[in-house]
């Protein structure tokens, strides 16, 4: 066994001990009732969520796939970063009430709360074929990226089959006998592995390319040549540039990838804004929204969605993950830009498009030749953010498994101490399942994963229905959400497998994600029969309804001293997402200097774009705070729920006069939508 190995299986040991210790400690309390095991007593502090959320959100869905897709596609992919704003977005507007609802009626998993609100058991049935599909083929990722980690860097000593089988096992024991309790528990740990890693990552990058003009001036001299995988913008866009450094305009009309992609590579404005958008599946999947439930108070959310997600996440993505991928071009991974001398030096072997994914086990290996014990370490941080996400999922989709599925239909009496049992088996299965995904079954794999989070994005409407809106019938949200899976389906690689490739458009056709043309089915159809039945008078079940809503306005509503904001906030929120992630991007593609105009010429030092998105970011994590304080969509409610719950009083919300009560009046937004539509037409025009 080599040294290298040595240090990774020592890092491996204690990183382990920590989790079995946790999953020991956890299971001592899970005897008392179902609530302790499956959403830890609901009980979990603001700083643990903040903690354990962030990683379970983010860590293993970007710690490897963030940077190698930024070595491959550039700036323009860096764009993609944005969902560090748009997931914590989506959570805004429905963990608060989610919570609300849980807390009053003692829901476990969403789908007890979709039940009892619409009275469906096929919602209730849907929510865990979602969850299956959701989480299994997304477990397998997690696993065998795991497995992939410890073959490469034990230089194949231990086999990427039995390194995952192995390690995933501390996965199965700490959540299977501790519970949320310890998934919070380890998360934390696993959260500052996350980020630490990151950094450690970007700064070694940073390092060996020596300074930040440095940096700048190669950039530079590669966007004044041909030198990418996608070719030149052709003048979408607004000018012909290197599109590693510039969004191929704001749509391109095109049948989508695997019929006739489009110039200049896939992530054009439309595609950025609707990906990260879609993106937001995550936090609507009912995985997800059972994390909701364990919060102590609603508070913890804002933690989450504003120091986790928007800053602490975005600084990673943005910055550390960027230079990680943007630098080993740079450090000799790129066989092109090291024919052409431009390359800072050749310290990484170069990599092949299609083998992209690998550059992170590339600069980790970096540290080889001084710190043997840090790349056991960084090794460690890599397989702590993919299990921190692997073990949310694996909990959830077994808890809405066993009571959802199991005790709503095969045995209604069950004991709690045989409902454990058959808990602990269900994530068995599923644990045994998603490993021989990874195992025999890796197209299959790759195939469903790539389709999970856009499904679970469908669930939107079902949302929407819950939480603010009581004229979405039964019928319209299940047909709604049936329609947008299909489409899903239809707009990826699988629609074409399952039709023989007859379809005329391939995968994401217009450069729109699958996530949102599932979306916009979806929506169509759920407003369509919802409109139907307001017109007929067939919703028998509307009171019904309207009970959960009367109860969600009577403890959320926004504090009256600042009522006169909603209008401000309907504002800034589609001033960001049109010029942040929407079609006002591909302004940054020469805002702050063209890209082939060189480094005396780039204001900032850096591409325009790069800038231009770093800029908006930070605009973003504005927004995010002012939704969660001011708006009071993650503040606590305005009066307690049940005796002793924290709430908010009257008196700690200053009653003084509103300071933009003379911005005008309430429809002052619609105007700004308006001129928004103007501003798309002329993008439209100009830049396509």
């Amino acid at each position: 066994m080599s040294e290298k190995s040595l240090w990774l299986f020592i890092f491996i040991l204690l990183y382990a001990s920590f989790c079995f210790f946790w999953g020991v400690r956890g299971s001592k309390h899970n005897s008392e009732n179902p609530e302790n095991y499956y959403l830890a007593n609901r009980n979990i502090s603001s700083w643990v969520f903040f903690f354990a959320a962030t990683a379970a959100t983010f860590a293993g869905l970007t710690i490897i796939s963030q940077a190698s897709l930024v070595f491959h596609d550039g700036f323009q992919y860096v764009g993609t970063a944005f969902i560090a704003i748009t997931v914590p977005l989506g959570s805004l507007f429905f963990f608060k009430r989610q919570w609300m609802l849980s807390r009053k009626f003692g829901y476990i998993t969403p789908g007890e709360m979709y039940y009892d609100y619409y009275k469906s058991d096929a919602i209730r049935i849907i929510s865990v074929l979602v969850t299956f599909f959701f989480a299994i083929p997304l477990l397998a990722v997690l696993f065998g990226a795991t497995g992939y980690l410890v073959s490469t860097l034990t230089e194949g000593y231990v086999s990427r089959e039995l390194g995952m089988w192995v390690i995933s096992t501390i996965i199965l024991f700490y959540v299977t006998r501790g519970g949320f309790k310890s998934i919070f528990s380890v998360g934390v740990v696993q959260s500052w592995l996350y980020f630490l890693t990151v950094i450690i990552l970007g700064l070694i990058t940073y390092s060996f390319i020596g300074d930040f003009e440095t940096f700048g001036k190669s950039l530079a001299k590669v966007a004044s040549t041909k030198i990418s995988f996608w070719g030149n913008t052709n003048g979408y866009g607004g000018g012909d540039y290197n599109s590693y450094f510039a969004l191929p305009g704001v749509i391109q009309w095109v049948a989508g990838l695997g019929k006739n992609g489009s110039v200049g590579g896939p992530w054009t404005a439309m595609m950025i804004f609707t990906f990260t958008i879609s993106f937001m599946g995550i936090v609507f999947s009912p995985s997800f929204s059972m994390l909701s439930y364990t919060a102590k108070h609603p508070k913890a959310f804002s933690y989450y969605q504003i120091w986790g997600s928007a800053v602490i996440v975005g600084l990673l993505l943005f910055i550390f993950a960027t230079f990680q991928g943007i630098g080993a071009n740079l450090l000799g991974a790129n066989a092109e830009i090291n024919s052409n001398g431009l390359s800072i030096n050749k310290l990484l072997p170069e990599i092949s498009s299609k083998d992209h994914s690998v550059i992170i086990y590339h600069i980790i290996g970096l540290m080889d030749k001084y710190a043997l014990w840090l790349t056991g370490l960084l090794a460690v941080g890599l397989v702590a953010a993919l299990q921190s996400t692997a073990a949310v999922l694996l909990m959830t989709s077994g808890s809405i498994a066993t009571r959802d599925l199991y005790k709503a239909y095969l045995n209604k009496n069950i004991s709690w101490e045989k409902e454990l049992g058959a808990a602990r088996i269900i994530m068995l299965l599923i644990f045994l399942a998603s490993l021989y995904l990874a195992t025999f079954a890796k197209p299959a794999m790759i195939i469903f994963s790539g389709i999970s989070i856009a499904i679970a994005f469908q669930f939107l409407i079902v949302l929407l229905g819950l939480v603010w809106f009581p004229w979405i019938t039964r019928g319209a949200a299940i047909s709604g959400i049936i329609i947008g899976i299909i489409i899903v389906i239809l707009t990826e690689t699988i629609g074409q497998q399952i039709s023989g490739n007859r379809l005329p458009w391939g995968r994401w056709p217009f450069t729109i994600h699958s996530g949102v043309w599932g979306l916009l089915f979806n929506v169509f159809v759920c407003f369509s029969v919802s409109a139907f039945s307001s017109l007929t008078k067939i919703d028998p079940d509307r009171k019904h309804r309207e009970k959960f809503h009367d109860f969600l306005d009577e403890h959320m509503g926004i504090h009256p001293s600042r009522a006169k904001l909603r209008s401000f906030a309907y504002v800034l929120s589609l001033i960001w997402l049109f010029f942040g992630v929407g079609p006002g991007q591909v302004l940054g593609n020469n805002f702050f200097g063209a890209p082939d105009a060189g480094y005396e010429f780039w204001i900032l030092k850096i591409p325009s774009l790069w800038g231009y998105q770093l800029i908006w970011w930070f605009f973003g994590i504005g927004l995010i705070w002012f939704l969660a304080n001011k708006m009071d969509l993650s503040t606590l409610p305005n009066k307690a729920i049940q005796p002793g719950d924290l709430h908010k009083h009257p008196d700690e919300v200053s009653g003084e006069k509103n300071y933009l009560d003379n911005l005008g009046t309430g429809y002052g937004w619609i105007l700004i939508l308006i001129g928004m539509a103007i501003f798309s037409i002329i993008f439209y025009i100009y830049y396509t």
